[in-house]
């Protein structure tokens, strides 16, 4: 069953056997167990699976592989770049760390942001209980009976997000946005026009974002953007850590990480790889054989990228979107005005980030989760492009087909 995810911030030194079995308690009969429990099965047949393969390569002679996957590894060491200086930055808390910023009544208090039905994120003080970000409300009240859920106000955690990018403009114009509170930055060519330091720049970021907005940010500062998220949170919250360009000190870094660690590993590859004895980035690489052996090339090369620290050092703001979206989580509705109504929400948002950016297409496509968890994706091809909110409001009605 899915359980607490304590490799979050936040999350470290929680009795997870008793959080996981308060959640179980909790939603035991409930669409939400139901549905944890039919991926569950899905995922323990598919580990079952994986597991006989990597049996039977075990009793193989694999020796003849071994040049051929020592090559592959060499290759993708080859491509290191250790020339740029990348900091991953990541707002603590930020949906809940806003509504304490307005409300001070908060602070101090296990609070979350979102709703009975599903939480968008939840202060350090509920992480203590074990409260996390897309957990059931309901289930969060059982872990922390006090916790106090905020509804989510978008227009303002925008409204703040644009203050966040004006400072991240100042020292990178080129900044990627990942979503409203983190980012990345290339601050390679502003170290050139001062004395400081990595870090010193990284701490004076940090300041004046908390001076602009009264938020803390973490930050992780190193090579390459895969690195500097992972370093991003070492010292959450309020906190940096950079890992030097140096391919000794990122190897001793690497090589312990567990891999839950590594971002695009989930609960669910982490388990797998937990099935054959993965358990580290060390282990990817001394079990390189195996995984060439047992998955695609594209995974193979993302498992020993990750386990290289090997990441991607191109940090710019335009790039060619294929497309947009925009998602909310909300309380259980079920009345076709209520739907169309939120619906109607939505495409305002989603034509704002539209037209800021001068984008327009013939594609939509609807997904929506249902009481019971089942998530269903409705899409149709049109006729000519689209982009105002009234064009995808009208064709939603249709896709929707409520």
């Amino acid at each position: 069953m899915s359980d607490l995810a304590s490799h979050k911030a936040g999350l470290q030194g929680i009795d997870k056997e008793k959080v996981n079995q308060v959640i179980y308690e909790a939603s035991k009969n409930s669409a939400f167990y139901l549905n944890e429990a039919r991926k569950d099965e899905a995922l323990n047949h598919k580990t079952e699976q994986l597991l006989k393969k990597y049996e039977a390569l075990r009793r193989q002679d694999l020796s003849t592989f071994n040049n051929k996957v020592d090559n592959l590894v060499q290759a993708i060491e080859r491509k290191r770049d250790l020339s740029r200086t990348i900091v991953h930055i990541d707002m603590d808390a930020y949906y809940a760390s806003v509504e304490e910023r307005d409300n001070p009544s908060l602070r101090g208090k296990p609070m979350a942001v979102g709703s009975n039905s599903m939480l968008s994120t939840s202060n350090y003080e509920a992480r203590r209980y074990g409260v996390r970000s897309a957990m059931p409300g309901f289930i969060a009240k059982k872990l922390c009976p006090e916790l106090i859920i905020v509804p989510c106000n978008f227009d303002k955690y925008h409204a703040v997000a644009k203050q966040i990018r004006e400072v991240f403009a100042r020292y990178d114009p080129n900044y990627t946005p990942m979503s409203l509170d983190e980012a990345y930055l290339d601050i390679t060519e502003y170290l050139e026009t001062t004395d400081k330091t990595p870090d010193e720049i990284v701490e004076q970021i940090r300041k004046e974002i908390h001076e602009e907005t009264k938020l803390t940010a973490s930050a992780g500062i190193a090579a390459n953007m895969l690195l500097s998220k992972i370093c991003s949170d070492f010292n959450k919250p309020n906190g940096q850590y950079r890992l030097p360009n140096n391919i000794n000190d990122i190897m001793r870094f690497i090589r312990p990480l567990p891999v839950r660690k590594i971002p695009g590993i989930g609960r669910v590859t982490e388990r797998i790889l937990k099935a054959i004895d993965i358990s580290t980035c060390g282990a990817i690489l001394d079990n390189s054989v195996y995984l060439y052996r047992m998955f695609s090339s594209i995974s193979f090369n993302f498992f020993i990228r990750a386990a290289l620290g090997i990441g991607s050092t191109t940090v710019k703001s335009e790039y060619k979107r294929k497309s947009m979206s925009i998602s909310r989580t909300f309380c259980n509705l079920s009345q076709p005005n209520e739907l169309f109504a939120k619906l109607r929400e939505l495409v305002d948002y989603l034509a704002a980030d539209l037209a800021k950016e001068y984008l327009h297409g013939k594609t939509i496509a609807l997904t929506f989760k249902s009481v019971s968890f089942k998530v269903t994706t409705r899409e149709r091809s049109l006729k000519r492009y689209i982009y105002t909110a009234d064009d995808l409001y009208h064709f939603g009605k249709q896709v929707s087909s409520i």
